[in-house]
């Protein structure tokens, strides 16, 4: 492989050999297998030198360290070269572990040159010699490993940058129904089985839906592929016929996760209703009819029509689920009409019986609606009284109280409440001291009197009758005289 790369290199150019690099470190180092400068004088080899001894900090071309390449389809390595340095070609090669293949080499005079098996599977991105970017086209799984880049420069000699390629295998998504059907009150059944096959790695599968639980497998076969199969159980009812689940599968190979719906499918035995009598069939009514109204899954197969006593009347006409009178009503056709349906995991029925009145009942509804305005007036006009009650006594209450907050301190009543906690004795002794108090300004006139009654109310003479009650009882009036005693009574 060294060899035909040299032979396509002009006469006079030095050309990276690939076989010099005979360990890891070396195929790392920035100045890997420089070409030994002949002696030159002065300045010329002192800048040789220092180039020398800055070659280690120079940068390798611009990789991405590592790339994820989807089996089957195309992938890109980057190789971006930015140097000042004259660059004398662009190299590929891939690392198989101690050895190394040439792959593919860019030269600014003789172009791009694609090696042996490569050929027709690599192509050079742009054509500028300094991004040497190249697309591998249909990877394989023997695309995966080490490349790299190697750039040839003069008078710096050759650096190199590494990518570790990946080949990741996109799993193939299906979402099946599960074995058995799924039957009401039957136990757990696996509902439906979602496949992610032959991924690498192995893909993330999950479901969606809430009713039921998952459970995984997985089988992993030589190629590094792995096949991961989810099964979603659930105990079948009715009620969730028609519910969706989801599976939804995720893995590094693909842009964005797969996710499958799937509806459920409960079947069950016939659920029946037999509809159409109002209750108000009479002599004579025309074009009237039962229906059979059925809900199962599978559909029902077979709808069959029957009276409980056994007697068919003529004018009676079963169409499926529906069955006609097809004459006037009469008494003949009073009786209890039977509906049976069946479908394939069994059969149920529902009976109707029909009543027929001499005349049409028309006034239910009427009644209904009386009945139902004269309860609204008259809980209208308990409401009404109610809340009149309930208003009314505390108005009043709210205007005796704002006519003792406008009065002075000095004139405001006593308040019924303290009136009332005065006891009965309290009240005719307190009566017969304002009585004696009035006495006082006729005693002044009659000396004689006050003799006799000085022991028993012993009131100082010269004290005025008003400021003596206020200040004995404060609250009996605030120094009023009444003239009756009963007055003060509440």
């Amino acid at each position: 492989m060294a060899g035909s790369i040299e032979t396509a290199v002009p006469p006079g150019r030095e050309l990276a050999s690939s076989s010099s690099s005979s360990s890891p470190s070396a195929r790392h180092c920035c100045c890997c297998r420089r070409r030994t400068m002949p002696a030159l004088p002065g300045l010329l080899s002192l800048g040789l030198l220092l180039s020398r001894v800055c070659c280690g900090a120079l940068a390798g071309p611009r990789v991405d360290p590592h790339v994820k390449a989807v089996w089957g389809k195309n992938v890109t390595l980057k190789c971006i070269i930015d140097i000042n340095e004259t660059l004398t070609q662009i190299t590929w090669e891939k690392i198989h572990g101690k050895t190394i293949q040439n792959i593919a080499v860019h030269h600014p005079d003789y172009g791009f040159f694609v090696q042996g098996e490569y050929e027709g599977r690599v192509l050079l991105k742009n054509t500028s010699l300094t991004d040497s970017s190249i697309i591998l086209i249909n990877v394989t799984f023997s695309d995966s490993g080490e490349y790299v880049c190697k750039a040839a420069t003069f008078p710096l000699g050759n650096y190199q940058s590494s990518t570790i390629v990946a080949v990741l295998v996109e799993p193939t998504v299906s979402l099946t129904k599960g074995p058995n059907p799924l039957i009401d009150g039957a136990n757990q059944t696996v509902a439906a089985i979602c496949t992610a096959a032959t991924g690498k790695p192995a893909a993330e599968v999950f479901w969606e839906g809430g009713l039921g639980e998952m459970e995984s497998t997985s089988t992993s076969y030589p190629n590094e592929t792995v096949t991961v199969q989810s099964e979603y159980k659930l105990v079948p009812t009715r009620f969730a016929r028609g519910r969706r689940i989801a599976c939804i599968v995720r893995h590094p190979a693909l842009e964005k996760e797969i996710r499958m719906l799937y509806m459920l499918d409960i079947q069950y035995s016939p659920e029946v209703t037999v509809t159409g009598y109002d209750g108000n069939w009479y002599i004579g009514r025309e074009n009237v009819l039962l229906r059979c109204n059925a809900d199962a899954n599978p559909l029902p197969m077979e709808f069959t029509w029957s009276r409980l006593d056994g007697h068919w009347p003529e004018g009676l006409q079963p169409s499926n689920n529906t069955l006609h009178f097809n004459s006037p009503l009469s008494y003949n056709y009073t009786g209890t009409y039977i509906c049976k349906v069946a479908n394939s995991l069994g059969q149920k029925s529902d009976q109707k019986t029909i009543y027929i009145l001499d005349v049409p009942y028309k006034q239910s509804s009427s009644v209904a609606v009386a009945g139902a305005v004269i309860g609204a007036v008259l809980a209208l006009f308990i409401i009404t009284i109610f809340i009149i009650v309930l208003l009314t006594p505390r108005k009043k209450r709210s205007s005796y109280l704002d006519k003792m907050i406008d009065l002075p301190p000095t004139h405001k009543p006593t308040s019924s409440y303290e009136k009332r906690n005065l006891s009965r004795a309290q009240k005719e002794i307190i009566n017969a001291k304002m009585i004696n108090c009035g006495r006082f300004s006729y005693e002044d006139e009659n000396p004689a009197s006050q003799d006799r009654d000085q022991h028993m109310y012993p009131a100082p003479k010269e004290t005025n009758c008003k400021d003596w009650i206020d200040k004995k009882h404060p609250n009996t009036g605030n120094g009023r005289i009444y003239s009756n005693p009963r007055e003060h009574y509440v």
